[in-house]
């Protein structure tokens, strides 16, 4: 989220509030899981957009609440959270990714300010393991998008979330290009070739941990970038 890590009270009382129950939690390969909430008719966001959620019905240990990207777009008429636990596993995720289908989850929001800036300008995506899954509602807002070229890469070590899906999208738009990495090395390589390519006609769109966020920022800048053409987003809901 712009390398800010925004507190709750930030935002508290600016943005509408509701609850939404459970559809299904999935967990697709080791530590990755995916929540479904069903929504009510008319709410609707902005892909590339956050919530905030609590969990009020629960008893919980340390922080109280977590900010997820919401990966899907309104038209799909569920809001999709993806998740890693981790080796430990938080007193807020134990309690959330134990909910039964219908008991309810808060979210205050939609807010975050990683969405498409134009029309036409070509696009560079990057994300970095979980943090597809903000990546993810963008890709779907482009799915059928074809007067621009628009490059994703997808770096992540041993699973990639999504993977299928956006494969599957990839494969149905020729101006759509998948690089899946495996490796820094690889995924740099693979940056700087495409920062050549495009230079400061394209918007950069990064999601990922602050850490690697920080890194592929001083990549960009370093290859003659522009500031505001680059647009990143830290994926602080892990722990």
């Amino acid at each position: 989220m712009g390398g800010r890590v925004m507190k709750f009270n930030d935002i508290k009382g600016v943005i509408k509030k509701g609850e939404f129950p459970v559809e299904s939690i999935e967990n697709p390969y080791g530590d990755y899981y995916t929540i479904k909430l069903k929504i009510d008719a008319g709410l609707t966001w902005i892909p590339g957009e956050h919530g905030v959620f609590t969990l009020p019905s629960k008893k919980i240990e340390g922080r109280k609440y977590r900010l997820f990207s919401i990966a899907s777009l309104p038209e799909e008429g569920f809001i999709l959270i993806g998740t890693r636990t981790g080796e430990e596993i938080s007193s807020f995720k134990q309690a959330l990714l134990t909910k039964m289908p219908n008991e309810k989850v808060t979210m205050r929001g939609p807010f975050g300010w990683l969405k498409i800036q134009d029309e036409t300008s070509p696009i560079v995506m990057f994300a970095s393991g979980v943090g597809i899954t903000l990546i993810r509602a963008l890709l779907k807002q482009l799915e059928f998008n074809t007067n621009r070229p628009i490059e994703l890469v997808y770096s992540s070590s041993g699973y990639y979330l999504f993977g299928d899906e956006i494969e599957t999208i990839a494969r149905n738009n020729s101006m759509i290009q998948l690089y899946k990495m495996a490796s820094r090395k690889e995924t740099a390589a693979k940056l700087d070739e495409l920062a050549d390519r495009y230079g400061n006609a394209a918007y950069y769109y990064n999601s990922g941990a602050s850490v690697v966020l920080k890194s592929v920022k001083k990549q960009y800048i370093e290859k003659g970038i522009k500031k505001n053409r680059i647009i990143s987003d830290t994926f602080i809901g892990a722990k």
